[in-house]
């Protein structure tokens, strides 16, 4: 699969360079389309050593789920916007990405839109054990997370009991 995406990749590159008489709006619209493939690139590599670190069995970084809570939770604008958007994703969601991410409030903007949009995706096609969420080094830390009037949502409602087990 590699292989064939780079293919198209140097596939794309060597038609751009053969492109005569367009116009600007074109290269534009190819510098768009170029940028978004960036974040798609970006934001799964970052995915990517949970995942493994799910997979292999290996100590999670869970300091960054209280932190990326506490911050999300926080009463800035900002990151309300931001918690409000995470509140979609069930908890298993949720805590993958605050582990993924050492500051999702400062994740830019198109790559925190792509990240919440697709991954319920990517989870589901990285076929993680089924208990990962139930690791007590997961229960811990999510049985420290501040109590909050925006957390509690994410703490005493469906998303807890579609993951982690009841605090």
């Amino acid at each position: 699969m590699s292989q064939e995406i780079h293919q198209k990749l140097d596939d794309i590159s060597k038609t751009i360079c053969s492109l005569r008489d367009v116009e600007d709006s074109v290269f534009d619209e190819l510098h768009l389309k170029v940028s978004k493939l960036l974040v798609q690139v970006e934001t799964p590599k970052g995915l990517n050593e949970i995942a493994r670190t799910i997979r292999d069995g290996s100590a999670l970084p869970v300091r960054r789920i209280n932190y990326n809570i506490k911050k999300l939770s926080d009463n800035d604008e900002a990151c309300q916007i931001r918690w409000s958007a995470m509140q979609k994703l069930n908890c298993p969601q949720i805590i993958f990405s605050t582990m993924a991410f050492p500051g999702l409030a400062s994740l830019a903007d198109e790559q925190f839109e792509y990240l919440v949009e697709n991954l319920p995706n990517y989870i589901e096609a990285q076929e993680l054990p089924c208990d990962w969420i139930a690791r007590d080094q997961v229960r811990k830390v999510v049985a420290g997370t501040p109590r909050r009037e925006s957390t509690q949502p994410f703490l005493q409602g469906e998303n807890v009991s579609e993951g982690v087990p009841t605090i």
